[in-house]
């Protein structure tokens, strides 16, 4: 009897469940990796050291701009949070799209009963009546397996259900879109930080030919003032010009090491690593539209534009929501259930059903509706407000970088042949002055100037480049 009565519930439970579980699971919606082409975030905990010797830094990596890059993408916990909040949004879409279907509640209990109440009855109808009549009546225990399936669907809800999945899926898209953003925000920080350290590098280089320029500079000194045909004078103009390169050299290598350790942050090492850069110093490509096209092809591919415009539909339709949560609400109820005396076994199994419609109408909640409406009207304005905002932000971001740009190729044109002149004056005035007709002063001035120029030289390449990647970030093609 028992295994009659389960197997009467699981055919109900498949009859009634099965089309509607089978709807949902063909409708869902896609995943995250089919719609960024990533895989599935699975985050992990990195361990903490136990040692203090564990935080050496041992390991050095030369990196060439792409492979900072890549190395970024893959580890950043920006990056991933951006995809967890995909993720999150494609949650809420799956959770407003169930509204379309029934819910459907199941439920099976079971109890054994044996009561003194009966027994006493059975006793006094024993004593009363026939034997016969007292063995039918004496009911002293009963088994019942009771077993329900419950559906409720909304049929009509004054576009509720509807508000609240165009909402979700407005959000989704403006989350795809952040994803996005985070992506070329984090590029355009890799890259920034990777001309960091080629800045960097270079002036370490030019402190260091500085230096030794120096010290060429106060031997020569020194030899003349030996020989008595130099000045003491001149021998301290050339040790205070050493000891000032010296300092500078020391400053330009701290910001070298800060650099480094900048950019092996963004990498996100898993062990404490040391990153150079293996590319040279050099001109890059430069950047071939004009200026209104840049501007132009900005407003088409920055992806804030949209996501401003998408966050706008979502508060619209979360309005909607509001106002519809108040409308008039109308639902088809079904229940069915099925009865079962498991230590009877003749009476049998008994089933039951029951249907109706519900109409359900919050008529009257103290304007609380229309307030969360008007927050939502609000948001809707917020965003495009915004949308305005990152209008005028882009053409400033592209016309600043495309200033930058120009103006770093008239300085690189500039200082093309300042290095060499530069080396060549002080060449000179270094022979002048071993040859007794030209001061210590002409070669320290002279070293000054080379210096500049080198330094002229490295910032303009350097910001030649910073300047093609703010007008890629700002154009959204990085």
């Amino acid at each position: 009897m028992q295994r009659r009565s389960a197997m009467v519930l699981f055919a109900m439970s498949l009859y009634f469940c099965g089309p509607f579980f089978l709807a949902q699971a063909a409708d869902t919606p896609n995943t995250q990796a089919n719609a960024l082409g990533v895989e599935p975030l699975t985050p992990t905990l990195p361990s903490l050291p136990t040692r203090a010797v564990e935080l050496k830094v041992e390991t050095i990596q030369p990196l060439k701009l792409q492979d900072a890059v890549d190395i970024a993408l893959a580890r950043s916990p920006q990056l991933q949070l951006a995809l967890v909040a995909v993720e999150k949004a494609e949650g809420s879409v799956r959770e407003q799209s169930a509204g379309l279907y029934p819910t459907v509640q199941t439920s099976l209990s079971y109890s054994y009963v044996q009561s003194a109440t009966s027994k006493i009855s059975a006793a006094l109808l024993a004593q009363s009546a026939t034997s016969s009549l007292s063995s039918a009546l004496a009911v002293v225990e009963s088994a019942p397996l009771n077993g329900q399936v419950e559906i409720n669907w909304t049929i009509f809800s004054s576009g509720l259900v509807g508000s609240n999945i165009r909402a979700a899926a407005q959000n989704l898209s403006a989350a795809r879109l952040d994803y996005a953003r985070t992506r070329q925000d984090l590029i355009d920080s890799v890259i920034t930080a990777y001309y960091d350290l080629q800045n960097a590098d270079g002036n370490v280089a030019i402190g260091e030919a500085s230096v030794k320029s120096a010290e060429a500079s106060y031997k020569d000194a020194r030899a003349q003032e030996r020989a008595g045909t130099g000045t003491r004078f001149a021998s301290l103009q050339a040790e205070v010009q050493l000891a000032n390169a010296r300092v500078e050299l020391l400053e330009y290598r701290n910001r070298r090491v800060v650099a480094q350790r900048d950019l092996a942050r963004r990498l996100n090492f898993a062990r404490p690593t040391d990153v150079t850069a293996a590319e040279a110093i050099e001109q890059g490509e430069s950047w071939k539209l004009p200026l209104e096209d840049t501007i132009f092809e900005a407003y088409r591919n920055r992806v804030e534009l949209p996501r401003y415009l998408a966050l706008e539909q979502a508060a619209k339709s979360q309005e909607e929501a509001y106002y519809a949560s108040v409308a008039p609400q109308v639902s088809v109820l079904l229940t069915g259930q099925a009865y079962d005396n498991a230590i009877d076994r003749v009476t049998g199994v008994f089933t039951g059903y029951s249907a109706g419609v519900q109409i359900q109408w919050s008529a009257f909640d103290g304007g609380a509706a229309a307030a969360r409406a008007a927050q939502a009207a609000a948001d809707a304005k917020s965003a495009r407000l915004n949308y305005i905002d990152t209008l005028n932000t882009v053409r400033y971001g592209v016309e600043s970088a495309y200033a930058d740009m120009l103006t770093a190729m008239l300085r690189i044109d500039a200082t093309g042949t300042s290095v060499t002149s530069a080396e060549e004056s002080l060449r000179l005035a270094r022979l002048r002055f071993q040859a007794g007709v030209g001061t210590q002063t002409d070669v320290l001035t002279a070293d000054r100037d080379l210096t500049q120029a080198r330094v002229n030289r490295l910032t303009a390449l350097i910001d030649f480049n910073r300047a093609v990647a703010s007008i890629k970030r700002a154009v959204g093609v990085l």
